[in-house]
């Protein structure tokens, strides 16, 4: 029964839901190449020529807002290199970041948008919201939490009598035609695809659920460190502060200068890229976040808290010094993309998602198949009529099907023995029982199998009980 209750809601979230996860597929797979596709786009606009030193942060600062006319909310650096660096300004009301700039760090000049920018932002707007916002966002969660239930309910489905041959797991047929070349694609892949698809929908929730981040940060992560601003932002529980009067509020001007000093004295030589976030009210922290040369993937990240106004260290946070399940948080989009695990983990996980539409197809082709053949097994079924007579006179005809087609072929079976003036009687094979097949002297069994060579699901019950121990049927004919 929970076999049948399973297959049901996979089948239907499948052909439902799985529109969205392809969707969600090809568009995680185009965007985790973004950055290597821009370079590839753009050579002569991401990269610029060093030119001695790059300039100081307070200068940085100078440049880039003379010419935004807007006041800097956040830097994107490369220490040390030939690539450009980014520049957002202050958002506007009600919005999450301002307008962006690509700009020179050794002169301070913008420089040309890139390329396909625009475009990748589609797509991760296509990946994340569906380009529906907060509705889309909605959509996307659920149908990661039905990534999982695909997972789990599909390891169950096709669960193997013998589990421990490999073979069955991860082999398949390519001589096989039609549905069972389809339902090989569709489970042997899958199966392949399993570990990686449960670790794109674990990664996936930490962005879709508040309840499942914090029940994660709560469950693997460490204490926050003393003054330390964590990412995502939001209240946090605690005692209530008391508001400061607004002469208080006054935000004074932020001494980038002090705080480069700060950044090159917590990160040390090894420092290779920093992102510096202004405070969006009087009053709040800087924080930085920065990448060593020596970290072992791109988003082994350390974080600075910093009083904007000169500098002074509040908390530092080294990606080293923590735990593994910390490590792991901080690390939750290296993880959803693969690059935790290097290029080789990239294109793993860039493939595995460029499957999911195999699985949606798949999944279609397999639930037409089976409504075609429960129309046929319903005209088949209409031209036997009710058996009269004598009930061990009557031709027993038991059929196990997985699919439908061995109980359409019982059916077409028994229509032609009645049109020759044979009584019948059909019956699902789990249906029949000991006594039936006592007092049956005539009986044919039409039975297909499932998988390596097992019982249907229809019949392992009468395998079970009926063929699991010794039966006199001397007077059975079948």
């Amino acid at each position: 029964m929970l076999k049948k209750v399973l297959f049901q809601v996979h089948w239907f979230f499948g052909i439902t839901a799985g529109l969205v996860l392809a969707l969600m597929g090809i568009t995680g797979a185009l965007y985790s190449f973004e950055d290597e596709l821009l370079d590839v786009l753009n050579p002569d606009v991401l990269f610029v020529q060093p030119q001695g030193r790059q300039l100081s942060l307070a200068e940085m600062v100078s440049k880039v807002e003379a010419q935004g006319k807007d006041t800097v909310a956040m830097f994107r650096i490369d220490v040390d290199g030939d690539r450009v660096a980014q520049v957002w300004f202050k958002p506007p009301p009600g919005q999450r970041r301002g307008e962006m700039h690509n700009f020179n760090p050794y002169t301070g000049a913008f420089t040309e948008d890139a390329t396909g920018q625009d475009f990748f932002g589609f797509i991760l707007n296509l990946h994340r919201f569906l380009a529906a916002g907060e509705y889309g966002k909605q959509v996307t969660a659920a149908c990661t939490l039905i990534l999982i239930f695909f997972c789990l309910s599909g390891l169950y489905l096709r669960w193997p009598r013998k589990p421990l041959n490999w073979r069955v797991w991860l082999t398949m047929d390519w001589a096989k035609k039609g549905r069972s070349f389809n339902w090989d694609l569709h489970s042997v892949f899958g199966t392949w695809c399993l570990i990686i698809y449960l670790l794109l929908a674990i990664t996936g929730l930490m962005w879709s659920y508040d309840w499942f981040s914090n029940g994660m940060t709560k469950l693997i992560g460490d204490p926050p460190v003393a003054g330390e601003q964590r990412r995502g932002g939001g209240p946090r529980p605690g005692p209530a502060v008391k508001e400061a009067p607004k002469e208080q509020l006054t935000a004074s001007a932020p001494d980038y200068d002090a705080i480069w000093q700060t950044i090159q004295s917590a990160a040390g030589p090894d420092l290779k890229t920093y992102n510096l976030r202004m405070p969006q009210a009087p009053g709040q922290m800087a924080t930085v976040f920065y990448l060593l040369k020596s970290a072992p993937h791109p988003r082994a990240l350390n974080q600075i808290t910093l009083d904007p106004a000169d500098g002074t260290l509040k908390a530092v946070s080294r990606y080293t010094e923590k735990s593994l399940g910390a490590q792991l948080l901080i690390s939750n989009y290296a993880l959803h993309t693969g690059s935790y695990f290097g290029l080789i983990g990239r294109i793993v996980v860039t493939v595995a998602a460029l499957l999911m539409p195999l699985f949606f197809i798949t999944g279609w082709l397999l639930y037409l198949d089976r409504r075609r053949k429960k129309r046929e097994i319903r005209n088949a079924r209409g031209e036997v009529s009710a058996t009269t007579g004598e009930q061990g006179a009557a031709w027993l005809i038991g059929f196990a099907s997985q699919s439908g087609f061995a109980e359409q072929l019982a059916w077409q079976t028994a229509s032609q023995l009645q049109t020759a003036g044979v009584p019948v009687k059909v019956q699902r094979l789990g249906d029949i029982t000991e006594q039936d097949l006592h007092q049956s002297r005539n009986a044919l069994f039409v039975v297909s199998t499932f998988g390596d060579g097992e019982a249907p699901d229809s019949a392992r019950g009468f395998e079970r009980k009926v063929l699991g121990r010794p039966l006199a049927l001397d007077n059975l004919n079948y």
